[in-house]
């Protein structure tokens, strides 16, 4: 259904250029903004990109796109007499469409420079194809490419079947990148937000997330030693408040050498073997 010179271009000349700058251009967050939070990279070091589950789920994606790039157009021209070339056609192009806007629904950082690479691959898909089909008048007998792109230029179906495979192909995962960032973000998306911010508003943003931080890495040993010391795991509003006044002393901890909180729960043995000054609990 695909002719061999448009398969040739396919990937060695309308879909190479839009990766090659995707993975030349491609970033999460600013330089600033990993220079004021280096624990971001640990998404790198613990390969959370290429974990087994990202891998069978992007495989599953491809093989449902695929479906939908075959049977869409399939269905639409079923029981028509049209020949192997022209139902060819809508699927290139559609393949075509589903590759491009991919990328643009994973990349993170879209510039100028993207946006004219994959217009550029559009028209110089539609220019081989209308160049192509005007020329090859005897290619493949007995069904040939011959002027099949100039009668689906002007065919509404055409468009239609495009623009339906498209969309219903890349839906899934359209959806699923929409409720990681807004659901369930990953620090990075989190930290990406950042450099949309005012300068006063990074700023104290990244003052909160600090702290917010220093917090919990304080906090959490001194839960830990806190429920050890009371004879073994706590429960109910104990816990509750074992959690809120270690995390007091904590944060107490970083900033003054007292300790001031109601009902805290083993925080004066904490202050004897752990803070550098006594502390009144």
């Amino acid at each position: 259904m695909t002719d061999y010179w448009v398969l040739i271009f396919f990937n060695l000349l309308f879909t190479s250029v839009p990766p090659i700058i995707y993975g030349v251009l491609e970033k999460d967050v600013s330089a600033e903004t990993l220079l004021q939070l280096p624990e971001l990279y640990q998404s790198g070091q613990q390969s959370e990109a290429y974990l087994p589950l990202t891998f069978w789920i992007t495989l599953l994606d491809a093989f449902y796109q695929s479906l939908v790039c075959f049977f869409v157009p399939y269905f639409t021209y079923q029981g028509s007499d049209i020949d192997i070339f022209t139902f060819g056609n809508p699927l290139n192009t559609a393949a075509l469409f589903i590759i491009l806007l991919h990328l643009v629904i994973e990349s993170k950082s879209l510039t100028w420079i993207h946006m004219l690479v994959m217009v550029g691959s559009i028209l110089s898909y539609f220019f081989f194809a209308l160049a192509f089909g005007g020329l090859c008048v005897a290619c493949n007998p007995p069904s040939n490419p011959y002027w099949i792109m100039q009668k689906h230029m002007l065919d509404p179906v055409f468009y239609l079947v495009c623009v339906l495979t498209t969309c219903i192909a890349l839906l899934p995962r359209f959806l699923y990148r929409v409720l990681q960032g807004s659901v369930f973000p990953s620090p990075v998306l989190r930290a990406k937000c950042f450099d949309r911010l005012a300068p006063e508003e990074r700023a104290e943003a990244l003052k909160k997330w600090r702290g917010t931080a220093k917090i919990n890495q304080v906090a959490s040993p001194y839960a830990r030693q806190s429920a050890a010391g009371s004879g073994g795991p706590m429960t109910g509003p104990s816990a509750a408040l074992a959690m809120k006044s270690t995390t007091a002393c904590a944060v107490e901890q970083e900033n003054l050498s007292t300790c001031e909180t109601v009902l805290d729960l083993g925080c004066s043995e904490l202050g004897a073997t752990k803070m550098p000054e006594p502390s009144t609990c």
